[in-house]
């Protein structure tokens, strides 16, 4: 879950700002928690089980104002994103002096929030250790999403082609299997082949071309699909 904090003492604005991070996330179908309130409330949380992904601060606001809490908010969470919103450009240099995430300007705030809020959405996504776990009579293996080049099946098991070069295998069928990978990461080549689009370099004719070399047959059938969903995620990326 995505943890978001909103410091701000034009509640008006800052109820906006809150209501945009929340239609933002919905529409990716992901959690987020958002706490709203003033800078000393928030450093009464610091250190706590409370810390943020992100941070709004305003910068001219009562004390602590939004540079002073910017550098109290670094000072226990180094890694921390702090996004600064002010009317004025002024405080831009000593922002960046602060090592905040970004800096917004409050009359145009609509244009760079959305962006901005990709922007964190994708960086938090590829920090995701995903995982999938295989467990077998006598064995269990946690394979690395990000590692699994593509798919095939062979009988009853699926084999997990990754990109160390090792292979997996598990009872179960290929169809239960694609069934619990991300369904934004992984297309079927065909009926026997799921690739994970990551690792796809090109498309040619009725032949994917992976990551390690490998040259994977497409269907006629899944070839327009397989062309959409790529084409989308490689824009998207």
């Amino acid at each position: 879950m995505m943890r978001i904090a909103i410091v701000d003492d034009d509640t008006v604005f800052a109820e906006n700002v809150e209501k945009q991070v929340r239609c933002f996330y919905a529409a990716k179908g992901e959690p987020v928690s958002i706490w709203r309130g003033c800078g000393r409330d928030l450093l009464n949380l610091s250190g706590t089980q409370q810390d943020y992904d992100l941070y709004f601060f305003d910068v001219v606001m009562p004390e602590p104002d939004g540079l002073k809490l910017a550098e109290k908010v670094r000072a226990f969470d180094p890694k921390a994103r702090i996004v600064l919103l002010t009317s004025y450009d002024r405080f831009a240099l000593q922002g960046i002096r602060l090592g905040v995430y970004y800096y917004i300007l409050k009359d145009n705030y609509m244009e760079e929030l959305l962006p901005l809020l990709e922007r964190v959405f994708r960086e938090t996504l590829a920090g995701r250790e995903e995982a999938y776990f295989i467990s077998t009579e006598v064995s269990g293996y946690k394979i690395s999403i990000h590692q699994i080049l593509y798919l095939t099946k062979d009988k009853k098991y699926t084999v997990f082609h990754c990109l160390d070069g090792k292979t997996y295998r598990e009872r179960d069928s290929l169809e239960n299997i694609s069934g619990r990978l991300p369904g934004d990461l992984f297309v079927a080549a065909n009926r026997g082949i799921i690739v994970n689009m990551r690792h796809i370099l090109s498309l040619e004719k009725l032949d994917l071309t992976m990551r390690d070399g490998s040259v994977l047959p497409v269907s006629r059938y899944e070839k327009a699909n397989v062309l959409n969903r790529l084409t989308r995620y490689w824009r998207e990326k």
